[in-house]
């Protein structure tokens, strides 16, 4: 299976989050992994946030782009992102939960487009049947 990892997949490997361990396991297990570029500024910015150094941040996204395949924007995943928009804020709404992000919409157009899975622990993304769960 194709996975798409999101920002918060990335985060919680690359700090030893929680999750960290998880994500470790589904990045040994062989699983094609996707990364939508928009990810990598998203960790960057998180990690800028942090107070992290800009060597380490770069190395951070080095590891990113080793452990799986950088996709820029295509059309396809373009033209998807109005419906997965829809989708993803209806579904948040029905659950209680604030609105989602643009990138969230966009990963979850790739993995559509890419007839994928999206590894990550975002309630946003909890329940869908595109979402890889690795939350507690």
């Amino acid at each position: 299976m194709t996975l798409i990892v999101d920002s918060f997949a990335w985060i919680e490997l690359l700090t030893a989050g929680r999750s960290g361990p998880k994500v470790r396991a589904v990045i040994e297990s062989g699983e094609e992994l996707l990364t939508p570029d928009i990810v990598l500024a998203e960790v960057a910015r998180v990690f800028v946030r942090q107070g992290m150094s800009p060597e380490r941040i770069a190395g951070h996204l080095r590891a990113v782009s080793d452990l799986s395949s950088v996709r820029p924007i295509e059309v396809g995943v373009a033209l998807e992102v109005h419906r997965s928009d829809r989708d993803l804020r209806q579904h948040s709404r029905s659950r209680g939960l604030d609105s989602p992000s643009f990138a969230d919409s966009l990963i979850l157009a790739f993995a559509r487009h890419f007839g994928a899975g999206v590894l990550t622990a975002d309630p946003h993304f909890e329940g869908l049947d595109e979402t890889s769960w690795i939350g507690g």
